[in-house]
C-alpha cells in the first residue's frame, strides 16, 4: 500500500534537456546535464504528506546507521525533499558535523528550514539545484544520501560523477530500495566505474568510491 502511494505521489520534477558542452574553466570537460522544474506545490505537499507515514513505517534512523554515519561527518543528502533524512542525519553528525540539504523544490527547502529550526540544529545548509551540479567543493564529503531520488534522474551517470566528484576518497554513497529494483540500481552504480559496492541488504546499498583515473 504505502509503494503504491508513493508511486502517485512520483518524481518531484520534470525534466528539461540541454546541452552543455565544451571547455570550462581549467580546461575540464563539461558535460550535458539536464535541466529539472519542480512540480507544483501541491504535488511536494501531497508527497511531504506520503512520507509521513514511511517514516513511521520505516524510520529514517535505521537506514542512516548503515550508512555509518558519525559525528563531525559532512553529508550530502541529494534529493533532500521534506527533510525525512536530512534531520536525523544532521543530529548524528552533531554540531561539529554538516549536512547539505539539495533539492530542486523551494517548498522542499523551506520545511528542511523550519524543521531545523524546531529543533534547534544549526549544523543544516540548504541547496537548491537546477541541474546536477551542488557547487560544493571537490572531495569534501563523507558520505552522500541518495534515497528516493536515483529513479528519477534521467542522466544518472551524470549524477554519479557529481558525487563522485565531492566525496572524499573514503566516502560512501548510500542507496535505498523506493522505485527503483535494487538489481537496476547497482547495475547503473556499478557500470559507471566510479563505486564499488561494500554492503547490501534488504533496503538499500552502500558503495565506496573508486579511486585512480574517472570514466572518460
Amino acid at each position: 500500500m504505502l509503494q503504491a502511494l508513493l508511486a502517485v505521489a512520483g518524481p518531484n520534477g520534470v525534466r528539461r534537456r540541454h546541452a552543455q558542452q565544451g571547455r570550462g574553466v581549467g580546461g575540464k570537460r563539461m558535460v550535458r546535464q539536464e535541466e529539472v522544474e519542480p512540480k507544483s506545490n501541491l504535488h511536494f505537499r501531497l508527497m511531504a504528506f506520503i512520507f509521513k507515514f514511511r517514516d513511521l513505517l520505516r524510520p529514517p534512523q535505521r537506514l542512516l546507521k548503515k550508512a555509518r554515519l558519525e559525528e563531525r561527518m559532512w553529508v550530502v543528502d541529494y534529493g533532500c525533499g521534506p527533510g525525512s533524512f536530512t534531520i536525523p542525519a544532521a543530529e548524528l553528525v552533531g554540531p561539529e558535523g554538516k549536512v547539505f540539504a539539495v533539492d530542486i523544490h523551494p517548498l522542499a527547502l523551506s520545511s528542511v528550514k523550519k524543521r531545523a529550526s524546531r529543533k534547534a540544529l544549526e549544523n543544516i545548509e540548504t541547496i537548491l539545484i537546477k541541474e546536477y551540479d551542488t557547487g560544493i567543493k571537490d572531495t569534501s564529503i563523507d558520505r552522500v544520501l541518495l534515497i528516493d531520488t536515483f529513479a528519477q534522474i534521467k542522466d544518472k551517470e551524470a549524477l554519479l560523477r557529481e558525487l563522485h566528484r565531492v566525496l572524499k576518497g573514503d566516502g560512501f554513497l548510500l542507496l535505498a530500495l523506493e522505485h527503483m529494483s535494487m538489481s537496476n540500481q547497482k547495475r547503473i552504480v556499478i557500470k559507471s566505474g566510479l563505486f564499488d559496492m561494500v554492503d547490501s541488504w534488504a533496503e538499500g546499498m552502500l558503495f565506496a568510491k573508486k579511486m585512480g583515473e574517472e570514466r572518460k
